[in-house]
């Protein structure tokens, strides 16, 4: 996936800070040898992939979704522009 402005735009730090982790120890539960995947999740240079974005879930306690709400939201919108096209198109 490219960069987005919206990628840019995350909550993991956020959570990550709620539940008491350091970049390292949530680094460490993640599965990485480093925290710098993890610094570059959070700054939104990079997206996690599926399988890491579901351990971050587990890791931080709180929904994908919820991590990446701006992303989450926009694909919303996406989506229902394009169910509303299709009913009118039907």
């Amino acid at each position: 996936m490219g960069k987005n402005n919206s990628i840019k735009i995350n909550c993991l730090r956020l959570y990550r800070k709620k539940n008491g982790l350091s970049q390292k120890r949530a680094a460490n539960f993640l599965g990485v040898k480093t925290a710098s995947p993890l610094s570059h999740y959070e700054k939104g240079d990079k997206v996690p992939g599926l399988r890491n974005a579901l351990k971050l879930e587990i890791i931080l306690h709180t929904p994908v979704a919820f991590l990446f709400r701006e992303l989450y939201g926009e694909l919303k919108k996406e989506i229902q522009a394009r169910r509303e096209k299709i009913t009118i198109t039907k």
